[in-house]
């Protein structure tokens, strides 16, 4: 299952990435917050949360669903990661040359330092969202029916 959740985490990130990037490409002037970007991150982050939640509503206690969360989302953080940092690569070296003169390393640098970010936060917000999954399974099966 594992596999499965980490193969779609980087589906929804390379898909999100994509459509990024193609934004960012199109954008006229100093990119801007627009609502179909933030639809589309709501719509990714509601997606992920979903693979997290049943991640944890599958595991058999609370330790196995912590760490089925971090490890599945540390994989799809340093996989993904890297694979979204590679999609916007062109699309942020683009915009950055626009506005700024910086050495050719920088964007390199600056992408690595997502990827690492990008590793630590789904590790760290797949092991709550698995294990809340986990509670709140156990929670809903312990109701008496009504």
């Amino acid at each position: 299952m594992r596999l499965v959740a980490t193969a779609l985490l980087i589906l929804i990130g390379a898909i999100e990435a994509r459509v990024s990037a193609q934004q960012l490409a199109e954008s006229v002037g100093r990119p801007r917050l627009e609502s179909a970007g933030v639809m589309l991150t709501a719509a990714g982050l509601l997606a992920s949360t979903v693979v997290y939640l049943v991640l944890g509503h599958l595991s058999r206690d609370d330790r196995a669903a912590l760490r089925t969360g971090v490890v599945t989302g540390a994989l799809a953080g340093l996989v993904g990661g890297a694979l979204r940092a590679f999609i916007i690569s062109g699309a942020v070296a683009d915009l950055v040359a626009r506005y700024a003169a910086v050495p050719e390393w920088f964007i390199t640098v600056a992408l690595s330092i997502f990827v690492v970010l990008s590793c630590a936060t789904s590790a760290a917000g797949g092991g709550a969202i698995a294990w809340s999954g986990l509670r709140i399974s156990r929670a809903a099966r312990s109701r008496p029916p009504a």
